[in-house]
């Protein structure tokens, strides 16, 4: 225990005293690090160190542009030429004109292999000689940011002075920035198991990502595991992309040891625009597991599993193509899908042979969804990046799904609908507000009733007094409620929809309320080009167990604060130290924990159109 405070005290001290030098007010717009001032090869290694992106003014900052607002008046121009512009390491998409020179820059330049200008227009909604649509043009800037190997995308519009042949014709501008694609992740559990991922996310410039993946475990019989996944995106410029992969040291969702093999192939369609007509996909996959750790008959009484899925949907745009004459308010967009989708265990554990256990269960179900929906998109920055540019939408999305499960052999109608409503208020807060609900219907009774209604915000970015620090308040929370519970899951703590760092208590639960608040400070100083934003948290968690009344549930508390940081010219994730302060815990668990978590996925997550689903609430 004296280990793990002295441990605690060590990365809370570091902690705060990189908050401190992070805070310092810089007067000078320019590098500042001491070393930077230096001349020859010591002030180009401070001036790679310590760069202070300069000052920025508030309205800049602070402002959610709708995406719409720089092609409106262009709108039915005809565009006379595309030009594809690749910005540098060292320079922004939104000022092209500063250049932030220093060893790593140029060094990510010399190695990297360029995303080819084919591969930028081959994702494009557009082409030389079409009438620009202003709300296609800015869903396509929304979706070249959206793509992984591209760091961030600005489009802009040129009016052309003199045309001979269109008097109202324009030059369009593509600017993109990629990212290092090479990254790769290392997890060591323990003295004799350590776990190596390489990734390549934009494959020769091609925008192909190749995932290889290997394992060394002494306590593993064979020692050694292999992964391998490909993804051929954007094919031919359908916006198809063809996934495949192998892996044989998958953690086996009972048990977490590295003893699953599974072989999967995906091919998706996304709706990358509402004014697209077609959107889906197709996934199969083999999932079985093979003793590497335990006795034979442990191994196949408690863990031995095989099955299978095959998961297929589609939808269609039943709006007309017209709507790409909409004037500045986008109408409402009108879809139809039909889901197909089928899970089946070839072997069951012994123990669950004959007996039911959700984890096992065999489901074939067929689902179709209307949805209705409108969306504007607004970009602005210091969300979830560092500064980039980033797209929340504002609109509504209403879904009514309905369809048919046979689950472990139990045939029964489903009904369910999916609400979401998002916008910014007066004072540039941002709310999102979903509700879903679904039932079963079977024996003359509704059976399996989900509830869920949720919440996420996050406030105005402001400014803290005259510093160069800016802040942002998250709050979200969650309601679950489940009715009738027949074969579905119980609510449980450790979920999304929960505290994911507990470990679940032994209880079945049918209510749970959620909590949870972040303040997060941005700087835009940068180290080694790494940005870094100190936050704290707080999470509560109601839980009532099955049958009990509502006031004889469970509280769960954690708190605590932390600190992420990014490289936004890498492909890497954001990179996030977390510590927690449990007041309570559950068995198994410490009351202070430390986490270090790479390759975080920080990024508003915002569909047009999702297939048919049943209501998650774990």
């Amino acid at each position: 225990m004296l280990f793990d405070v002295k441990r605690i005290s060590l990365i809370v001290f570091l902690f705060f005293q990189l908050s401190f030098v992070m805070a310092q007010d810089n007067k000078n717009n320019s590098d500042t690090f001491f070393l930077a001032k230096k001349k020859g090869l010591l002030g180009k290694l401070g001036q790679s160190i310590s760069v202070n992106t300069g000052s920025t003014s508030d309205s800049s900052l602070f402002a959610a542009v709708k995406n719409i607002d720089p092609f409106v008046i262009h709108k039915g121009s005809i565009i006379r030429k595309i030009i594809i512009q690749k910005v540098g390491f060292g320079q922004s998409v939104n000022d092209t004109g500063k250049v932030i020179k220093n060893i790593f820059n140029d060094f990510a330049e010399k190695l990297h292999v360029s995303t080819s200008e084919k591969i930028i227009r081959n994702n494009l909604f557009f082409k030389q000689g079409d009438s620009l649509h202003p709300y296609l043009v800015a869903d396509n800037e929304r979706y070249l940011r959206d793509i992984p190997y591209l760091q961030d995308a600005r489009i802009s519009v040129n009016e052309v002075v003199a045309d001979n042949f269109n008097l109202d014709s324009v030059d369009v501008v593509i600017f993109y920035k990629d990212v290092f694609p090479i990254s790769g992740n290392v997890l060591i559990d323990n003295a004799t198991s350590m776990f190596l991922e390489g990734i390549d996310d934009n494959f020769r410039g091609n925008g192909d990502r190749i995932i290889v993946q290997t394992l060394l475990d002494l306590n593993r019989n064979p020692n050694t595991g292999f992964g391998i996944e490909y993804t051929k995106r954007n094919i031919k410029g359908s916006f198809v992309d063809f996934t495949a992969g192998y892996q044989n040291l998958y953690p086996a969702f009972n048990s977490g040891r590295r003893e699953e093999n599974n072989i999967y192939t995906r091919l998706s369609l996304p709706l990358v625009t509402p004014y697209h007509l077609w959107t889906g996909s197709l996934e199969s996959s083999l999932h079985f597991t093979r003793n590497d750790y335990i006795n034979d008959s442990l191994f196949r009484s408690d863990f031995n599993y095989r099955y299978t899925t095959t998961d297929a949907w589609v939808g269609y745009n039943i709006s007309t193509r017209n709507f790409l004459n909409e004037g500045v308010n986008r109408k409402v967009k009108h879809f139809v899908a039909l889901r197909a989708v089928r899970t089946n265990f070839l072997q069951k554990p012994g123990k669950y042979a004959n007996t039911y256990n959700y984890l096992y269960a065999n489901q074939t179900s067929v689902l179709a969804a209307y949805t209705a929906f409108k969306q504007n998109y607004y970009h602005t920055s210091f969300i979830y990046g560092f500064g980039r540019n980033e797209d929340v939408p504002e609109g509504f999305n209403a879904s009514l799904i309905t369809g048919w499960t046979d689950k472990n052999q139990y045939v029964r109608p489903y009904l369910g609908i999916d609400l979401q409503k998002n916008y910014f208020s007066k004072n540039k807060d941002y709310f999102n507000f979903n509700f879903r609900a679904g039932s079963y219907f079977n024996d003359g009774r509704l059976q399996d009733i989900s509830l869920l209604a949720s919440l996420e915000s996050f406030s105005k970015l402001r400014r803290l007094g005259h510093s160069k620090w800016l802040v942002r308040h998250f709050l979200s929370g969650s309601f679950t409620q489940q009715i009738n519970t027949f074969l579905n899951q119980p609510l449980v703590l450790n979920s999304a929809f929960g505290i994911p760092e507990f470990a679940n208590p032994d209880t079945s639960s049918s209510s749970r309320l959620t909590i949870n608040t972040q303040s997060v400070f941005f700087n835009t100083w940068k180290f080694f080009g790494f940005s870094f934003a100190p936050f704290s948290f707080a999470s509560f968690c109601y839980l009532k167990p099955i049958g009990e009344p509502i006031n004889n549930g469970n509280g769960y508390v954690s708190f605590g604060a932390g600190v992420r940081t990014r490289n936004e010219n890498l492909v890497f994730g954001t990179i996030e130290l977390k510590m927690f302060y449990f007041p309570r815990t559950t068995i198994g668990m410490s009351p202070f924990n430390i986490t270090l978590n790479s390759d975080l996925q920080f990024k508003y997550n915002s569909q047009f159109i999702k297939r048919p689903d049943f209501v998650i609430v774990n």
